[in-house]
């Protein structure tokens, strides 16, 4: 994060309503999730740390020995700027929280900087060009499965009159079908009712087989883009 400020809990009130909830979900998980009032920013990503990381090491495998060399760590204030490019995020004003579910197969970012969830990145803020991204690590440890946390707390932004946008990177290959169906749930209980809709980016790896219930984007393309691989790269080879 050289070219951003960082700042450390200038997001501590979203972060006390999402740890409140995870301590009673605990507790009462059906009945939490029908009453919990969260408070979230307008533009909310939900990234599996597992599966970014599975990503990443994916192209590492592939294109360090295809390029004969080592691909750059992943800057990840950098990343989550690219990725809300590709989301279409404009502006200069934004307030953009970042949600990073894992496991405790999955605490640390790999390949990337920052790295840690916990020491490093949860309750951390930048500033940037599109406004001000804040990270919050939430764990599954505990409670529920990383995939069953990932599916309830994708319902719980999608419930949120405060979000207009909800970027989705959630582990396609392992729950991909159920995030699927919660989005044409609610694509189809908001139909019509401009006040409860949304702006919903899901990011993959590859092109959905049947048509998307939402707009989609490659996440292969903001992380080339900060592994350092380059255009003339893939035309080479």
């Amino acid at each position: 994060m050289e070219e951003n400020e960082c700042q450390n809990g200038r997001f501590a009130t979203n972060g006390f309503y999402l740890r409140n909830f995870l301590y009673l979900y605990s507790l009462n998980k059906y009945a939490i999730m029908e009453n919990a009032r969260i408070k979230l920013s307008e533009t909310v990503m939900v990234i599996d740390v597992a599966y970014l990381n599975f990503v990443i090491n994916d192209l590492k495998k592939y294109f360090e020995p295809l390029l004969g060399r080592s691909l750059q760590t992943v800057d990840l204030a950098l990343f989550t700027m690219y990725l809300a490019m590709d989301a279409g995020v404009k502006g200069s004003d934004n307030d953009v929280q970042i949600l990073l579910v894992y496991d405790e197969q999955s605490g640390k970012l790999e390949h990337c900087l920052p790295s840690d969830l916990k020491s490093e990145l949860d309750g951390v803020a930048f500033k940037a060009s599109l406004g001000e991204f804040s990270f919050m690590a939430v764990p599954s440890e505990g409670f529920v499965s990383r995939g069953d946390l990932y599916l309830d707390l994708l319902q719980i932004v999608l419930n949120s009159a405060e979000v207009k946008k909800l970027v989705a990177v959630p582990f396609n290959e392992e729950y991909g079908k159920e995030v699927e169906d919660v989005l044409k749930e609610f694509t189809a209980e908001s139909s019509g009712r401009k006040e409860n809709a949304k702006d919903i980016v899901y990011f993959r790896m590859e092109e959905p087989e049947a048509p998307a219930v939402c707009h989609w984007e490659m996440l292969g393309y903001p992380l080339m883009s900060v592994l350092g691989i380059r255009s003339e790269d893939l035309q080479n080879n």
